[in-house]
């Protein structure tokens, strides 16, 4: 090999290797960053007081490190007998044991929140990672336990493992009243895309109005809303499906996908999407087990096209998710989208 030659090849090897340090070095710095998340079991500990002598004891020795679980101190003797009997119940038992077969642990949910977390701080930088603990609710009017089946505080957050092994529970006396179109919302796969939402609403961007409790909000500004929080989900948990982050089984995540042109025309020609009237447009936002007037459709198709709509934005516009969710003009959000489903 000619000296030209020789030197050619050092010179790219060399090139090669600083490059690959570069990239290591990075590559480190951002590992160094990603905070694990730990997962506090605490229906684990609470069950286990079946196992002790003294309960009283027992529960008196956890309470400090599961004291946000607790809704007021042991020391109240009636709320004492109240948490007795709920770890005393045969039926609850029988969840319990039901759930430990479903979650035997949490090491993929701790992966996934641990890369969560470490994506929401790269939108606001002053983002906490509260502790996070799991738990059995029990007995609940379906509706309230479905919408607190994840609760984020700042100092704490907890997940309600029961509510997400709602298939393996739906003949248990106290679960059979959830009803089977909730069930594509609470599976496994739907707790971190669930804590995320969670998460940016009541931490990342809890100074941001919601239009959902604005009652002159038009159709527009509710699905625009809610299309931020899922497109800003879906961009901090880039490996989950799409239907995972809407609450859709992938059959009906096929039917909103092909339909999308119709839902929109169906907006457009009954005049809803300025319309302030929400008992007009309501049918497209809320749960249920389908679309009022649109045969054969999932709930909340609206929602679907709020995310098109801001997907369609984020792709036209450079500008970070923080000024997103600062950007509160949905006709500007609309217009500057270019949004225009495929027939």
């Amino acid at each position: 090999m000619r000296n030209k030659e020789l030197r050619k090849y050092f010179f790219e090897k060399k090139i090669f290797f600083f490059v690959f340090l570069i990239f290591f070095f990075v590559s480190c710095q951002k590992n160094k960053e990603i905070e694990s998340v730990h997962i506090q079991r605490f229906e684990q500990a609470l069950f286990s007081a079946n196992k002790s002598k003294d309960i009283d004891k027992y529960l008196f020795s956890i309470e400090e490190q599961y004291a946000p679980m607790f809704a007021t101190s042991l020391k109240n003797t009636e709320y004492l007998n109240v948490v007795k009997e709920f770890i005393k119940d045969k039926e609850m038992n029988n969840v319990y044991n039901i759930v430990k077969i479903q979650y035997p642990d949490l090491k993929d949910l701790e992966e996934e929140l641990s890369l969560a977390i470490y994506e929401i701080k790269q939108i606001k930088k002053d983002t906490i990672k509260p502790k996070i603990y799991t738990l059995i609710v029990g007995p609940a009017e379906y509706s309230q336990a479905f919408q607190n089946r994840i609760l984020i505080y700042p100092d704490f957050s907890a997940i309600s493992l029961d509510l997400y092994s709602i298939e393996k529970l739906s003949n248990h006396p106290y679960y059979k009243t959830i009803p089977q179109y909730m069930y594509s919302a609470l599976g496994k796969e739907n707790i971190a895309s669930h804590y995320v939402n969670t998460y940016l609403k009541e931490i990342t961007f809890r100074d941001t109005p919601l239009q959902s409790l604005n009652p002159e909000a038009t159709l527009l500004d509710c699905i625009i809303e809610e299309g931020k929080y899922l497109y800003a989900t879906q961009t901090i948990l880039p490996e989950k499906s799409l239907n995972y982050i809407l609450d859709y089984t992938k059959e009906q995540m096929q039917w909103v996908e092909k339909n999308e042109a119709n839902i929109w025309s169906y907006i457009i020609e009954n005049q809803l999407l300025y319309n302030k009237d929400r008992t007009k447009y309501l049918h497209l936002i809320a749960p249920g087990p389908s679309t009022k007037n649109i045969a054969n459709s999932p709930a909340r198709i609206g929602n679907y096209i709020g995310y098109k709509i801001v997907h369609s934005y984020m792709k036209e516009n450079s500008i970070t998710i923080d000024s997103l969710f600062h950007t509160y003009d949905s006709q500007l959000i609309l217009q500057q989208s270019k949004y225009k489903p495929k027939k």
